[in-house]
């Protein structure tokens, strides 16, 4: 057996990096939510703001300060603090990690800016302009070759789901952006590819992503990093492969209505991958949940938002798998069923994981007492609250319109019938924006405790590690 040599890695380039994206992504939360609370207030009082405030503009920047400004930023960040840790090597160049973060912001504002004029290509998902897009594809490509570099000059292991999950993802992110908005479709072609974005913008970038950094931090928040396999690496290996068959054709199921111009075939496809979906999901929930279970250490305030994404990650795939049912998806289309839906997927589930990685390598760069706790688990029951009273009003409200619309009634009858519904989202997204606050002011601590440590991580395990390797 080959003796191993003892090799230290600073990761100066990986924190610094990492730290920014992560800090910053909470700012952008919470411009999501002040937009999203006005949006609801002019679909329950309409005409009561000012003209100028435009709601096709507020909904454009509401999708993409939630697509690029809080997830994107803040899983960019974990990634960055994750990949070179596996692959025992600190991140290439720091100086593409501070051009891809100084980008981002750029990118952001020009966004919001061009909206707010106007400039729109009614392309839902898509609604930047063509040259605010060939920004984001020069953005990824900093990003992707940033982190391609750090793997091909490191020591990449020989099996690692959460290296193999996150590639993935930013692969995912690329191809699909490409496709989406160079692809010169027109027709239902061009509307397949508008939700093919839209979901694998979801499930492509943002849940592999996430699943990919779990995977890496999850044993080392229970304890069990120290084991031989702290999770089953057959299910891991079959829950990758089961995403990989499953998500591409799955995104079919956004053209079940009647009135879609497709193939039964392709509707068949998406209709009964989607189903099958629910194979990895279960898969996923089962690893993650045995790991909470057998957990060494307390969990603290990012294992509770752990175990509540992990609930909402089954809530919005038997969810999203239910109606894509043919029979389900014509009585919940074009509903507040949806709109619930989609809250379930980026805000329940997406986001509560996100807070949790967030609170979680934040805390192991400046310690313990870096955030307030109790700030913490008010954060946590505030947006709890917040959220299922905006999804619960919502998913009742789709169910009444669905039994409306099959009666024959016209729209102004159905608005009318879920009025109240309506009222409680607003009510409940304004708790919502108000647990964000304190996310951000938890934050804010951290950022007054990094100034003092010029933004390095107080714990020497963060700043570098130890690792042996083969001679």
């Amino acid at each position: 057996m080959a003796k191993g040599n003892t090799v230290t890695v600073r990761f100066d380039n990986s924190n610094s990096v990492a730290s920014k994206f992560l800090l910053t992504s909470a700012f952008y939360l919470v411009v999501v939510a002040l937009v999203g609370v006005l949006m609801s207030f002019m679909l329950v009082k309409p005409g009561t703001l000012p003209a100028f405030i435009d709601f096709v503009a507020l909904r454009g920047i509401h999708l993409q300060a939630i697509i690029f400004g809080w997830l994107s930023m803040a899983l960019m960040g974990a990634i960055y603090h994750v990949v070179p840790r596996i692959v025992k090597r600190d991140l290439y160049s720091k100086a593409l990690g501070n051009l891809h973060y100084a980008l981002m912001h750029v990118g952001i504002a020009v966004v919001v800016v061009t909206l707010l004029m106007g400039f729109n290509t009614g392309r839902e998902y898509l609604e930047p302009v063509p040259l605010v897009a060939v920004a984001v594809v020069v953005i990824w490509l900093i990003f992707f070759s940033n982190i391609l570099m750090t793997i091909l000059k490191g020591d990449v292991p020989k099996f690692s789901p959460a290296l193999n999950f996150i590639l993935l993802s930013i692969l995912y992110l690329g191809i699909n952006y490409l496709w989406a908005n160079f692809g010169f479709w027109n027709g239902v072609r061009d509307n397949l590819s508008v939700w093919t974005f839209a979901h694998n913008a979801v499930n492509g970038w943002f849940m592999f992503s996430m699943v990919g950094i779990f995977y890496y931090f999850i044993p080392k928040m229970t304890g069990l990093e120290g084991k031989d396999k702290p999770y089953p690496e057959f299910l891991s290996k079959v829950h990758f492969a089961f995403v990989c068959i499953f998500i591409p054709p799955s995104a079919l199921h956004h053209l079940l209505y009647a009135e879609a111009p497709v193939n039964m075939f392709w509707k068949l496809a998406g209709e009964w991958t989607s189903v099958g979906m629910l194979i990895p999901t279960f898969i996923w929930f089962y690893i993650i949940a045995v790991s909470i279970k057998n957990s060494k250490k307390r969990i603290g305030v990012p294992g509770m938002f752990v175990v509540a994404t992990m609930v909402f990650y089954v809530m919005n795939c038997v969810q999203g798998s239910s109606q894509s049912i043919r029979f389900i998806n014509d009585f919940t289309h074009q509903t507040q069923w949806v709109v619930g839906h989609a809250h379930l997927a980026l805000l329940g589930f997406i986001s509560f994981g996100v807070f949790a990685i967030t609170y979680w390598i934040l805390g192991q760069f400046y310690g313990a007492n870096a955030f307030n706790p109790n700030l913490g688990k008010g954060h946590f029951w505030l947006v709890i609250a917040g959220f299922l009273g905006m999804f619960i009003p919502l998913t009742i409200a789709g169910l009444i319109e669905g039994s409306m619309r099959g009666t024959g009634a016209d729209f102004y009858t159905m608005r009318e019938a879920i009025q109240g519904y309506l009222w409680a989202r607003l009510w409940f997204g304004l708790l919502t924006m108000a647990s964000f606050v304190v996310f951000l002011m938890n934050i804010w601590k951290v950022i007054s405790k990094a100034k003092q440590t010029n933004f390095e991580p107080v714990t020497a395990e963060e700043r570098e590690m130890t690792f042996t390797k083969e001679a």
